[in-house]
């Protein structure tokens, strides 16, 4: 296994990052005879990143992993969603019906659908109760939202409620929420080592602790996230039938056996069966403050956080482990310090997407072992720093190009150099692409003070391009400068 960290030091925002989520890039429209059906081999190429930051604003811009523009990009590649007034601790993507559930502190949830190229509020649920997770079922018509004070409830993508449960876990508090592969049952983590257990319909199963008064920060199943294959029948099933059908009906012949990976805050993991396993793997991560995700496929799980060596130095790391609980490989994030904030995998398991605070880190994944070319060409890239000093190598074209190659980024925008945002404000923007800016104004409007900061939106942040300083009382006059440069009276001399 191998992971390549691209160069892009335009992937990052103006506030931490809480949440990413990624999902795959459907048609814009379809065909009305035959509909669209899944190409993995093509459906995974593009998609859209979604991120919640600290500022209460959701961002989704455009990822793709071919090396260079090939295909049809999207005419708009960056959203920042507004409507929070608070951080956005959660983003969920729906794939199967193409939906994205966010979550900010105060325990609002939004269920966002893109409608004639613009993201609108469907849904919106508010109990004014912190939330502290939020799951999609497997086939994506089902919710699972827990909440600080015990509360639990399952309902539809379409906002029906289908059962809540006041959970009775006196002195602890319901941390995290997973749906099983089969989505017959759902699994409560608490803040006391417990695993609750309830089946579909709301009854309760068993409650199982784990390790005694060792919070359960997440679990996850190695099994893929959405069932996006359509069913042989082809027919559409009802919400209450969903409810009553029994697991049987549900399974995939020759399904192979997933795992429950549950994560504590000590930095101890359990690799479970079932939630009665006697004998589950348990291993001892070694790192703090840590996130967890399966890939796609369920063969390994990524674990980032920070690895500590000696006293005072950390890092922040990826681990990497089988189904087993074995360890298959680690690597530091380069020149990265802060704690991992969020992770999520992307791209059919070709992208890891990683949060360190306001900046996103795209890792190129590998599970197989590198090629030497592969190996040569990391080094040479690294060497030459910049793609324009590739002509100058001794190199076969066709050589040059797959080492150019090295230099794309996934994370798609029209983004400016942050030492030439001059050069940037009077060119024009590539092909159709549109840029999205705002404006904010600082100061009083009415007096010389006022300046106006015009923004570019991006990953949920804002970019700055230009500033301007208000010259006259009477005419709309005005000085416009480098956001950089701290005064109008420099910029003019």
């Amino acid at each position: 296994m191998h992971l390549y960290f691209e160069r892009n030091p335009s992937a990052k925002t103006d506030s931490t990052i809480l949440s990413l989520s990624w999902m795959g890039k459907v048609p814009e429209e379809t065909p009305a005879d035959s509909g669209w059906k899944l190409d993995r081999s093509n459906y995974y190429q593009e998609g859209w990143l979604a991120s919640g930051n600290v500022h209460g604003i959701v961002g989704v811009t455009f990822t793709t992993c071919h090396y260079r523009n090939v295909g049809s990009s999207p005419p708009r590649m960056n959203f920042n969603l507004r409507g929070h007034r608070s951080e956005v601790i959660l983003v969920r993507w729906n794939e199967p019906y193409q939906k994205l559930a966010t979550c900010d502190a105060n325990g609002i949830i939004f269920v966002w659908i893109k409608y004639e190229g613009r993201w609108s509020i469907e849904l919106i649920n508010d109990r004014n109760v912190q939330v502290t997770d939020f799951s999609w079922s497997h086939d994506g018509r089902m919710a699972l939202i827990c909440y600080k004070d015990g509360f639990v409830l399952v309902g539809s993508v379409a906002g029906q409620r289908f059962w809540s449960y006041m959970l009775n876990i006196e002195g602890s508090t319901v941390t995290c929420g997973v749906w099983t592969p089969d989505d017959q049952q759902v699994y409560f983590g608490t803040s006391s080592g417990q695993i609750v257990v309830m089946d579909i319909n709301g009854a309760m199963v068993t409650t199982v602790t784990l390790q005694d008064s060792v919070e359960i920060v997440a679990m996850a199943w190695s099994c893929e996230k959405f069932k996006m294959d359509e069913n042989d029948t082809g027919d559409e099933i009802g919400d209450d039938l969903l409810l009553t059908r029994p697991p049987a009906a549900r399974e995939t012949p020759g399904e192979k056996t997933s795992v429950l990976a549950v994560y504590f805050q000590s930095g101890e993991m359990h690799f479970m069966q079932t939630y009665y396993d006697l004998s589950p793997t348990i291993v001892t991560t070694g790192m703090t403050a840590c996130k967890m995700e399966w890939s796609n496929s369920g063969d390994i799980l990524c674990v980032g956080g920070l690895a500590h060596s000696g006293t005072t130095h950390a890092c922040s790391a990826l681990c990497f482990y089988t189904e087993t609980g074995t360890l298959r490989y680690s690597a530091t994030i380069p020149n990265c310090h802060r704690q991992v904030s969020a992770l999520t995998w992307g791209h059919n398991d070709k992208r890891l997407f990683v949060a360190t605070g306001s900046a996103v880190h795209v890792a190129w994944v590998s599970k197989s072992i590198s090629t030497l070319q592969f190996l040569s060409k990391i080094n040479i890239s690294a060497a030459v720093r910049h793609e324009s000093n590739l002509q100058q190598l001794p190199l076969p074209p066709r050589l040059r190009h797959l080492v150019g190659n090295l230099f794309s980024t996934t994370i798609k925008g029209y983004i400016p150099d942050p030492y030439k945002l001059r050069d940037f404000a009077v060119q024009h923007p590539p092909l159709l692409e549109r840029l999205y800016c705002t404006m904010i104004r600082t100061g009083d409007d009415f007096s010389t003070s006022a300046t106006y900061t015009l923004f570019l939106e991006y990953l949920g942040g804002l970019v700055p391009l230009l500033k301007g300083k208000r010259t006259s009382k009477i005419k709309p006059e005005f000085v416009i400068y480098d956001p950089k440069i701290t005064s109008a009276h420099s910029a003019a001399n």
